[in-house]
């Protein structure tokens, strides 16, 4: 049987790091039949529990036949930005909350709302950053995630809740 009229429903782009093996409940179709796992194909999953490139490797069973590799990414888990503040003249300080198992965090901050104006973003290991020589009375919008470097690949988090604060 032909592997082009098999569709696989379900699988996920990325899935948050959870410390446990990830199982997405993927749906397998040929045609409009409905396959069984155990009866129709067997399912193995390779690196689904640490952040980085998660593999699942489909191979027919029974009546059908051939292997399917597919792949998601498990991400780190995302910070909580807790505080936006202005400290002294040109600066903003931000802090946020720790996330085990990750490289470090990215702080992205911009004089525009949607980040498409001046957007500047800094990587640091510390639960909070003072970014100085900014411009006095102007208003910026900052968000941080999460990211983990696995082999030479940055793996980021979803971003935290966005925060303006006008600078002194």
């Amino acid at each position: 049987r032909r592997s082009s009229d098999l569709t696989v429903t379900g699988l996920p782009k990325a899935k948050y790091y959870t410390a446990k093996a990830i199982k997405p409940a993927l749906t397998l179709k040929y045609g409009t039949k409905t396959l069984k796992a155990g009866t129709d194909y067997t399912i193995a999953y390779k690196n689904n529990k640490a952040i980085g490139k998660a593999t699942i490797t489909l191979k027919g069973k029974g009546n059908f036949s051939g292997t399917v590799t597919l792949n998601f990414k498990i991400i780190p888990k995302k910070t909580t930005l807790k505080t936006a503040t202005s400290p002294k003249t040109k600066q903003l300080k931000v802090t946020y909350s720790k996330v085990a198992n990750i490289t470090g965090y990215q702080i992205v901050y911009s004089t525009s709302s949607d980040f498409s104006k001046n957007k500047i973003s800094v990587n640091t290991k510390a639960t909070s950053k003072t970014i100085s020589s900014l411009t006095k009375g102007k208003t910026y919008y900052v968000k941080v995630r999460t990211y983990k470097t696995v082999s030479g690949t940055k793996y980021y988090s979803g971003y935290s809740a966005v925060k303006k604060v006008k600078i002194k």
